[in-house]
């Protein structure tokens, strides 16, 4: 397993940096993918609208927060991973000037971006539509700004990466309000024709993930024998297994559980609630292999 030295040689700094790095992809998707999930269903009840818009609006500001609290972090990393090298002036200039300073900029001025069309409560107007939609497109762009995706061919590369990344935000950040939907108090027709709905959006969206990934993986990787031999292919192998397994339950959600939701079944919706809880968990597993991937390992090993 050549992975696992890479895992048992972190130190505490890398860890945290990991992690954190974990939070910035989750609250990330999920601020970007709030405005999805708003204008793929503009006609949703008022209460789910202000539930989408408080999760949306708490993403991007916990994105914000955390995106802040790398920038000393990697600091300290250049300085050996420690405090004083966290608050040194001359290593939080030399991170700020580089690409890391570029994405910062760049995620942070979208994430308050994004937050336009979830204050606009009471209609969608275009106004906060295209501010909103520019908040996306900002955040996507930080994340190809460092990485493994800067290298030759840049921009299939980023290309792949902004569309891999907008059809997961969709699906991670629809996760939340369908989990309440379907619950106790639910309007069955309306939230039946939302489900239905949504999984003819999630067809594409799946789509479009799966083919940006492995074609991303390949350029990457460079062949089969990287990903069974070089730790970050072995870490991107599970990663796909996980990816694989969330597909399933999303399969079963779409062609079980919601025909067994819209004929009246009294059980669909607490087991379409249980299979998108265990959806979320494997989203965050998902999001922290990324995290390792893009800290301990690289496509060239």
């Amino acid at each position: 397993m050549v992975w696992w030295p890479s895992v048992n040689s972190l130190d505490v700094w890398t860890v945290a940096m990991i992690l954190v790095a974990a939070g910035i992809y989750l609250n990330a998707l999920v601020a970007t993918g709030a405005v999805l999930f708003r204008l793929a269903f503009p006609r949703l009840p008022d209460h789910d609208r202000r539930r989408v818009a408080c999760m949306g609006i708490f993403a991007a500001w916990a994105g914000v927060i955390l995106i802040l609290f790398q920038w000393p972090l990697e600091a300290g990393y250049l300085g050996g991973g420690n405090i004083a090298a966290a608050t040194n002036p001359m290593l939080l200039g030399i991170v700020f000037d580089g690409a890391s300073g570029v994405r910062l900029i760049l995620a942070v001025t979208g994430l308050l971006l994004v937050q336009a069309i979830q204050l606009n409560n009471l209609a969608l107007s275009k106004t906060a539509n295209s501010v909103s939609l520019v908040g996306v497109l900002l955040v996507m762009l930080a994340f190809v700004q460092v990485g493994h995706t800067v290298n030759t061919p840049r921009l299939i590369l980023a290309g792949l990466l902004i569309v891999h990344l907008m059809a997961a935000a969709f699906w991670v950040a629809s996760l939340w309000p369908l989990f309440h939907l379907v619950g106790r108090g639910h309007n069955q027709d309306n939230t039946a024709h939302i489900l239905t709905r949504f999984g003819k959006i999630a067809i594409s969206g799946v789509g479009l993930l799966v083919l940006a990934g492995v074609t991303l993986a390949t350029l990457l990787t460079g062949g089969l024998t990287p990903l069974l031999t070089t730790a970050y292919g072995q870490f991107l192998i599970g990663k796909l297994l996980i990816v694989a397994v969330l597909l399933l339950f999303a399969a079963a959600n779409k062609w079980r559980l919601v025909p067994a939701f819209e004929s009246g079944d009294a059980t669909a919706p607490g087991r379409l609630q249980r299979s998108i809880a265990l959806e979320m968990v494997l989203v965050a597993v998902i999001l922290l292999i990324t995290a390792v991937l893009t800290r301990v390992s690289s496509p060239n090993g």
